[in-house]
C-alpha cells in the first residue's frame, strides 16, 4: 500500500526489510521478497513525476566536465527511477566477464557466471523483454542469422539484443504494490543518514526527511540500498557517525573503480560491394519483442588478442550533417535544434557553421513522399503503442554505414567518486566525480577495430574504414555512455579488495545489502538494467532464505528455553 510519514509515527510499525529507491532494482526486490512473505517498507525520494527540486538535488561536481556529462543528467527521483528514462536495451554479460583476465587488472567476479545467469530468464520476464535467448540461429531459425553475412567465425561473430516496451517499473509493479498488505510504499522521503550500532556491526535506524522536511528514524530487521550506482555510494559515503571514511570503507574501497561504457561512431562500414549481405534492422519475434543484430568480438578473440569486451552495430549518419541528402535525418535534426537551448546560442554566436537549414530544408523539399511514409510508421510503430520501436533505423543510399561501438571499462581505482564540500537541500554532501580514462581503454579499443577491419576485408563482404588517431581521441575525450553507473561498492571476496561480499552485504555490517549497478566488479560489454534485475532478484532469494534461518532459529531458541523450565 501507498502511506505517507504520519501513517508511519502514529502506528508502531515493524518490517523484515526496508528497500531504499523505487527504481528497477527496488521495485523488482519489493515484489519480489512481498511476495514471499516477507514484510516491506520502501522509501523512495520522489514521487510519481519528476519535480525540479528532485532534480536539482542531483547534481553535483565534476573533476572534468568536458568528458562526463552532469550528474543529473541520466539520473532522476522518482517511483520507476531511470526505468523512466531507459531505451529498453537488454542483454546479459558474458561468460568470459566473470573470469580473471590476466590482461585487465582487477577482472574477475567472485561469483560464477551460472550464479548470475540463473535469474536472467526471471529478470528477462519482469524487463518484458522475452525469452532468455540470445543466439541468433535460434531466435532466427529459418532465416539469416548473420548481421553481415559471410563475416561470423572463430573471432567475429552475431548476437543480439532484445528490448524491453521500454519497460517503467512502476507502472509495472505500481498496482501490485499499492493493494499489498505487506508492501509499505513511501514516496517523498529522502534516505539523510544510514545509522549503525556504535560497534558499526549492525543497522540500527535511518534518518529520513518527508517532503515538509520533518525528519523521523525508520527500523527494520534488514535493509537494502537499491539505488543508482552513484547515490547509492553517496549515501555510504556520507554515513560518517561511526565510520569516519562511511560504511564500506574501512579500507579506502568504497567510491573507486568507477566505470560505464565507452560509445561511439568508432569506423564506417562500407558495403557497397555487396549490399544484401548486411542485415541492419529491427526485427521483432513470434511475441512481438524488438530484436536487432550485433556484431561481437568472441571470448576466443579476447583472449587471443588481450581484448576488452566490446561489441558493434550500425548506426546512423550524422544527421547534422545535410550532406547525407536524407528527408528523415534532417527533420529529426532541425526538430531537435529548435528545442535545444544550445543550438539556438551557438547559432547566435555563428559557432556551428557547417549547419546550414537551407540544404537541410532542401533535403526535406525533395523527399516528401519518403518522410510522410516515415511519419505515419513513426506514429504507429513509436507514439500510439506501448512496445515501441527502440530508435530510428535507416538503409544507407550508398551502402556506408558508421559502425558504433560499445565496449568495458577497465577497472581503475584512481577513477572515483567522492564527496564535494558543497550539500544539497537537506544538507547532505553532494559527489563529485573523477572519472578516469587508462591507456589500455584506448589501445584496447583501437586494436579491437583493427582486428575487425582486417576479419570484414579477410572475408570480402566490405570494407571498414578507421581513423585511429580520431578514435583515440574520442575515447579519451567524448564516449562515456553517461548512465551506466559502475563499481563503486564493488563485489569482493574480503573488505581489503571492495565493499559488498559474494551476496551483496556490506562487508563488516551484518544487516546492510546492496542492489545496483555499483557492486558489478567490472562492465563487460552489456548494458547493465539486465545484471541489475538479475542481482535483484538473487538478493531477494538470498533475504528470503535468511529470513528462514532466522526464523527457524528463533524457534528452536525458544523450544530450548521452554525444555529447561
Amino acid at each position: 500500500m501507498i502511506v505517507d510519514s504520519s501513517i508511519l509515527s502514529r502506528h508502531d510499525q515493524s518490517f523484515d526489510l526496508i528497500v531504499i529507491g523505487g527504481g528497477a532494482a527496488g521495485l523488482t526486490l519489493a515484489q519480489a521478497v512481498g511476495s514471499k512473505g516477507l514484510r516491506v517498507l520502501l522509501l523512495e525520494a520522489g514521487g510519481p513525476r519528476e519535480t525540479r527540486e528532485g532534480r536539482a538535488a542531483l547534481s553535483g561536481e565534476l573533476a572534468a566536465p568536458a568528458v562526463h556529462p552532469a550528474l543529473d543528467l541520466y539520473r532522476t527521483r522518482a517511483l520507476g527511477g531511470t526505468s523512466r528514462l531507459w531505451g529498453g536495451r537488454c542483454i546479459p554479460l558474458d561468460r568470459i566477464d566473470f573470469d580473471r583476465r590476466d590482461w585487465i587488472g582487477k577482472s574477475g567476479w567472485p561469483v560464477g557466471y551460472e550464479e548470475i545467469a540463473a535469474y536472467y530468464p526471471a529478470a528477462m520476464t519482469a524487463a518484458e523483454a522475452g525469452a532468455n535467448e540470445f543466439d541468433p540461429a535460434s531466435v532466427f531459425a529459418g532465416s539469416r542469422s548473420e548481421l553481415a553475412a559471410g563475416l561470423d567465425g572463430d573471432l567475429v561473430r552475431t548476437t543480439i539484443e532484445r528490448f524491453s516496451r521500454p519497460t517503467d517499473f512502476w507502472r509495472r509493479f505500481g498496482i501490485e504494490l499499492a493493494s499489498s498488505n505487506r508492501i509499505y510504499v513511501l514516496p517523498h522521503t529522502r534516505l539523510l543518514s544510514i545509522r549503525l550500532t556504535s560497534n558499526g556491526s549492525v543497522v540500527e535506524k535511518l534518518v529520513v526527511a518527508d517532503r515538509a522536511g520533518r525528519q523521523f528514524l525508520v527500523r527494520a530487521s534488514t535493509y537494502v540500498l537499491a539505488l543508482g550506482g552513484l547515490e547509492a555510494t553517496r549515501v555510504l559515503l556520507a554515513s560518517r557517525d561511526v565510520k569516519p571514511g562511511g560504511i564500506g570503507n574501512d579500507f579506502d574501497q568504497l567510491g573507486r573503480y568507477y566505470m560505464s561504457h565507452f560509445c561511439a561512431n568508432g569506423g564506417t562500414l562500407d558495403m557497397s560491394s555487396s549490399p544484401a549481405a548486411l542485415a541492419f534492422d529491427y526485427q521483432r519475434d513470434s511475441e512481438g519483442i524488438y530484436l536487432r543484430r550485433r556484431l561481437w568480438l568472441t571470448e576466443t578473440s579476447q583472449r587471443l588478442f588481450r581484448l576488452p569486451n566490446i561489441t558493434f552495430r550500425t548506426h546512423l549518419p550524422d544527421p547534422g550533417d545535410p550532406a547525407h541528402r536524407n528527408a528523415i535525418l534532417s527533420a529529426m535534426f532541425l526538430s531537435k535544434s529548435f528545442v535545444q537551448k544550445e543550438y539556438a546560442a551557438k547559432f547566435s554566436e555563428g559557432m556551428i557553421t557547417r549547419v546550414d537549414y537551407l540544404r537541410h530544408a532542401r533535403n526535406i523539399a525533395v523527399q516528401p513522399a519518403a518522410l510522410s511514409r516515415f511519419a505515419a510508421m513513426w506514429l504507429r510503430r513509436r507514439i500510439l503503442t506501448r512496445r515501441k520501436l527502440p530508435s530510428v533505423v535507416l538503409a544507407s543510399a550508398d551502402h556506408r554505414y558508421p559502425l558504433e561501438f560499445h565496449a568495458e571499462q577497465l577497472p581503475n581505482s584512481d577513477s572515483r567518486v567522492t564527496l564535494s564540500e558543497r550539500r544539497d537541500a537537506d544538507d547532505v554532501p553532494r559527489l563529485k566525480v573523477d572519472w578516469r580514462v587508462l591507456d589500455a581503454d584506448v589501445e584496447g579499443i583501437v586494436r579491437a577495430h583493427r582486428l575487425l577491419k582486417r576479419e570484414v576485408e579477410r572475408t570480402g563482404i566490405g570494407h571498414l574504414s578507421v581513423d585511429e588517431a580520431a578514435l583515440s581521441s574520442c575515447i579519451r575525450d567524448r564516449s562515456i555512455v553517461g548512465g551506466h553507473h559502475i563499481g563503486t561498492t564493488r563485489m569482493s571476496v574480503t573488505p581489503q579488495h571492495g565493499v559488498v561480499d559474494p551476496d551483496c552485504r556490506v562487508h563488516g555490517v551484518d544487516n546492510l545489502f546492496i542492489a545496483s549497478s555499483s557492486v558489478m566488479p567490472t562492465s563487460g560489454q552489456a548494458n547493465p538494467t539486465l545484471t541489475i534485475l538479475a542481482l535483484a532478484l538473487r538478493l531477494a532469494d538470498h533475504l528470503h532464505m535468511r529470513s528462514r534461518s532466522t526464523a527457524a532459529g528463533s524457534v528452536d531458541t525458544s523450544r530450548r528455553a521452554a525444555a529447561l523450565r
